[in-house]
């Protein structure tokens, strides 16, 4: 029988279109041209500038820069509220407020407050008394009763809200070790949203948890990513599914890359390395590595080339490394590395081209620009 597992794992590994992290400062800069382009469409190019803003901040994070990153949330909500509220943005378009109210609560997750975050992903239901940016300037700055109907009363909004309430939340009493209110909140939505990998997954944890032996993947079907995610947190329980897991990985490792089978990759090489496999661990890092320099993934790959260096202090993994961190805009590679943190973003002129592109869209898109 496998061991309890008494602690969960800080993450979930299901697939969720993960972005792939290419250099801060190209991302950087082609969101903030995207930024500048969009707010100077006619009509305003909504999809364009909410993709750039959303990995800007994003990229301002990454970089060290919560701060700037809330305050770059706050600004792409009120280009999108002034627009809506003037008519010029058609009011489908409201839902895309929601984005940057839930990319605020997972920079609450990466400070650690958990809690704090759950307001951020509100259910359907919830949806109008989360207070979406009501603590923001202006009387009418939040989202209004009739402005979450707008967003509630397509299907693909709700289903938009619904998948996020789901999953998010499940991410943050994981990473909050919350079993029991994970196991409360996945009890909830099994019937619902059980199709979503993420409950599948929780699900798993939860069982493993109170010491059951999930069934594995059987030899000769061809592994999912979700599937795979399960079989890394069974293995981690049970020594005896290394062979399983070792299996999946050996497939899916010969498959097209993408940011999720990245996560996958790294979780399961670390299962097999704490399992005493750490020739096997070390061969799934190679091809990791591999697709990261592929996808040009500068954190991941640098994480990679990092467990490899342990692994194999003789390779040339280690001098990778720290090549790759030497001109590092990530905060975790430059801390890693031992380089210093990086100024605060709007210091950085590489960085401060995207507080430049928000504030010039803000300026562009609403009668008078509230500056934080």
């Amino acid at each position: 029988m496998p061991a309890p597992v008494h602690d969960l794992p800080l993450r979930l590994l299901s697939p969720e279109n993960r972005l792939t992290k290419v250099s801060v400062w190209e991302r950087a800069r082609e969101c903030a041209a995207e930024m500048d382009r969009a707010s100077r469409r006619t009509p305003f190019d909504a999809e364009a500038f909410c993709r750039a803003a959303n990995r800007g901040a994003l990229v301002l994070a990454m970089a060290g820069d919560l701060a700037e990153s809330e305050r770059s949330c706050r600004r792409q909500a009120r280009v999108l509220l002034s627009l809506v509220r003037r008519g010029l943005l058609p009011r489908a378009e409201t839902v895309r407020v929601l984005q940057p109210w839930i990319n605020l609560g997972r920079l609450r997750v990466i400070r650690g407050d958990w809690e704090g975050a759950l307001p951020h992903f509100p259910s359907p239901q919830g949806l109008h008394e989360a207070g979406v940016f009501a603590e923001g300037p202006g009387p009418n700055h939040g989202l209004t009763p009739d402005e979450a109907e707008d967003v509630l009363g397509s299907e693909s909004g709700r289903a938009f809200v619904t998948n996020t309430h789901v999953v998010e939340t499940a991410k943050a009493l994981a990473r909050g070790r919350r079993a029991d209110l994970l196991a409360a909140h996945v009890s909830r939505w099994k019937g619902t949203a059980g199709a979503l990998p993420h409950v599948r997954e929780a699900s798993a944890l939860l069982a493993l948890r109170g010491g059951a032996r999930l069934p594995e993947i059987p030899p000769g079907t061809v592994p999912t990513l979700a599937g795979t995610a399960v079989e890394i947190h069974a293995a981690s329980a049970d020594g005896s599914r290394t062979d399983s897991l070792l299996r999946c990985l050996d497939i899916l490792v010969k498959g097209a890359p993408s940011a999720d089978l990245v996560a996958v990759l790294r979780a399961g090489a670390e299962v097999l390395r704490s399992r005493g496999r750490a020739e096997d661990g070390a061969r799934i890092l190679h091809r990791t590595a591999d697709h990261c320099r592929a996808l040009r993934d500068e954190a991941e790959l640098f994480a990679v080339l990092s467990e490899l260096d342990g692994l194999e202090p003789a390779s040339e993994a280690g001098r990778e490394a720290r090549a790759l961190a030497a001109d590092s805009g990530y905060a975790f590679v430059r801390a890693r590395a031992g380089e210093p943190p990086l100024p605060p973003a709007a210091h950085v002129p590489r960085l401060a081209v995207l507080i430049t592109a928000e504030r010039e869209a803000e300026s562009r898109t609403t009668p008078v620009r509230e500056t934080t």
